[in-house]
C-alpha cells in the first residue's frame, strides 16, 4: 500500500493562516468583553452609589386591619 503524498508546505501555510484568524477573533472578544465589563460597572456605579448586600432590604410591617 502506498502512502498518500503530504504537501507540507500547503499545511503549514493552512496553519498559520489559521493562527492569524484565531488569534484575531480572540483579541476582538477579548475587547468587546472589556467593552461590556466597563459599561457594566459604570451602569452600576451610577444606578447605586453603595451596593446593598442582598437580604437587607427594609421589610414592611404588617398592616393591622
Amino acid at each position: 500500500m502506498t502512502r498518500a503524498k503530504v504537501d507540507t508546505q500547503r499545511d503549514e501555510r493552512a496553519k498559520r493562516e489559521s493562527e492569524i484568524v484565531i488569534a484575531a477573533e480572540r483579541a476582538a472578544r477579548e475587547a468587546k468583553t472589556a467593552r461590556l465589563r466597563a459599561l457594566r460597572l459604570s451602569a452600576q456605579t451610577a444606578d447605586r452609589p453603595a451596593p446593598a448586600s442582598p437580604g437587607t432590604a427594609p421589610h414592611k410591617s404588617p398592616s393591622s386591619d
